[in-house]
């Protein structure tokens, strides 16, 4: 599928809606990385209080990752590299988020992998510190 402008008349804000596409995924896990880093504690919180929650967690973990993932199944159909990379990582979005709505007692589970206390909170960092190369790599797709 070709590319079309969205802004067809020229200048800064010129791009594709993939390429808008793109932009939002690297922000999203940019801010997602950074907060991670930055908030471990309220992380670890976060999904502790989640978790707690019961089935109900797979609803709120689905809820996390469902609108991102359809927003790039339907308007990033790009099947060539790099940009492949922002297509695949939209529908793992989408099967994550369904199989937690499908079979919330998955979520509640998972959410529990990172311990308890400071081993947890090193760990949602790690995480963090993990998802910055692949933001980076986002935004070197969405940025070319």
């Amino acid at each position: 599928m070709a590319r079309q402008p969205v802004d067809p008349g020229g200048g800064f804000f010129e791009m594709t809606i993939e390429t808008g596409i793109e932009r939002l995924a690297a922000l999203v896990l940019t801010i997602t990385a950074l907060s991670h880093i930055a908030a471990p504690r309220a992380w670890h919180v976060f999904f502790t209080r989640t978790r707690a929650l019961g089935e109900l967690a797979g609803f709120v973990n689905a809820a996390i990752h469902i609108p991102l993932g359809l927003l790039i199944t339907a308007f990033h159909e790009v099947w060539t590299w790099p940009g492949v990379a922002v297509t695949v990582m939209g529908w793992a979005l989408l099967a994550k988020g369904t199989v937690h709505l499908m079979v919330p007692a998955l979520a509640e589970r998972t959410l529990g992998l990172p311990g308890e206390g400071q081993a947890a909170e090193r760990t949602y960092r790690l995480f963090g510190l993990a998802m910055m190369p692949v933001a980076a790599f986002l935004w070197w797709i969405a940025l070319r």
